[in-house]
């Protein structure tokens, strides 16, 4: 069980990387919002995009690794995989983002915006439903 607790805190480690991402570009704050010089941050979608890569590489290191241990619960390796595909998706988004933000305006429009946050949104609802059974499951 030892073995099972260790690579579940190296993926909970990424979990709350990635949630500190996720928040700085959903979360609503006035500084976003109000576009005065002194007050208003841009996201940086550049960084996220960089940070997102770099959580998506460890996730993908982490399940070649789970794969090769067959003790640990399936439960546990559908969660990482949810979480790296929700990961990888939110590194797609960032990258069109960023290149938006750099003058190319036509490479995101608003529609596959929308379109993919409804995707990305049933992404997060999946890896979240996963992390439920899995927390009953350490409960155990």
């Amino acid at each position: 069980m030892a073995n099972v607790l260790d690579e579940m805190i190296r993926v909970h480690a990424i979990l709350e990387e990635y949630v500190m991402i996720h928040n700085a570009i959903f979360k609503f704050s006035w500084r976003k919002a109000i576009p005065i010089p002194g007050v208003f941050k841009p996201i940086d979608y550049g960084r996220y995009t960089n940070d997102l890569g770099f959580l998506a590489s460890e996730l993908e290191r982490l399940l070649t690794s789970l794969n090769a241990k067959p003790d640990l619960p399936e439960v546990f390796h559908q969660y990482t995989e949810a979480l790296l595909q929700t990961v990888q998706f939110l590194h797609t988004m960032c990258t069109r983002l960023y290149e938006k933000s750099q003058g190319e305006l036509g490479a995101y429009t608003m529609s596959e915006y929308r379109s993919d946050v409804s995707k990305y949104k049933g992404l997060v609802n999946n890896y979240r439903s996963l992390g439920g059974t899995l927390n009953q499951y350490v409960r155990q």
